[in-house]
């Protein structure tokens, strides 16, 4: 892992995500046989105990504080402007690294040539490295030198889609995305916020809304946004007849955000 302390910065993007960060820091903390990387939290005006946290591990990591909720990709860009490093890593606060899985994907990034790389978020038996249209965003590998051309996340999207967005972009420039299934970063999951109606509700507001963006941006046709909209419609209707209230809020949501950017 020596050569990351040169080459590489990660950055972590939290929001509420005080019950996983310490288990997160120490992943690679209590891995690593050398000094550690350069790692940046971004946090995004959390009000639980992440400030706590991130003082008691300053040691290994500093923050990067923002005063309101910026949204994931926004978070992320301001991360990857404070970096100086040509590789840069941005994180879920609910991923689960070791040193051998980081170093592993940055030889794969490099001996490849690509611009982003994605490992493995849940254990695979097929161990194959292949181009892929696009990633998921909980950890994410960039080749600034080669991405910088391009741009790096569309803050348009402040929840959802940005992953996908910026993946395509990078294809679209003749840039490789590739998934490095042979590298495990185990994603937990649901680390930022208790899943309560109210964020249910904003999370899927998101969803909606950034479907609807992403489809306007890449020019995929009205018939996308109508027959998402049809989709989410059935559900609230099959969701009324069943007494599913959740499910009635989802797909309630989804078109709240829709129509926010959206006529229908």
């Amino acid at each position: 892992m020596q050569d990351l302390l040169n080459e590489l910065t990660l950055v972590t993007v939290t929001y509420n995500s005080a019950e996983v960060l310490s288990a997160h820091i120490a992943s690679l903390r209590d891995t690593s046989s050398v000094a550690m990387p350069r790692w940046i939290v971004v946090d995004n005006a959390s009000t639980d105990g992440t400030d706590a946290i991130v003082f008691a591990n300053n040691d290994c990591v500093e923050m990067l504080k923002s005063e309101k909720n910026l949204g994931f990709g926004a978070a992320c860009n301001l991360g990857i402007n404070a970096s100086t490093t040509r590789y840069v890593m941005v994180l879920n606060p609910d991923t689960q690294l070791s040193e051998a899985a980081v170093d592993q994907l940055l030889a794969e990034l490099k001996s490849h040539g690509a611009a982003i790389a994605g490992p493995a978020l849940d254990p695979e038996d097929d161990k194959s490295i292949v181009n892929v249209p696009w990633l998921v965003g909980a950890v994410l590998l960039f080749d600034t030198q080669l991405m910088n051309p391009v741009g790096y996340f569309d803050e348009q999207f402040f929840l959802y889609e940005e992953d996908v967005d910026i993946c395509k972009c990078a294809n679209d420039a003749g840039l490789q995305v590739i998934h490095c299934r042979n590298v495990s970063i185990p994603h937990v999951g649901g680390g930022s916020t208790v899943r309560t109606k109210t964020v249910n509700k904003f999370i899927h507001f998101h969803k909606g809304r950034s479907y609807v963006l992403y489809a306007k941006k890449h020019g995929l046709g009205s018939e996308h946004i109508e027959r998402y909209v049809r989709k989410n419609k059935k559900r609230m209707l099959i969701a009324l007849i069943s007494f599913g209230v959740n499910r009635y809020v989802r797909a309630r949501s989804k078109l709240d955000g829709v129509r926010s950017v959206s006529e229908f």
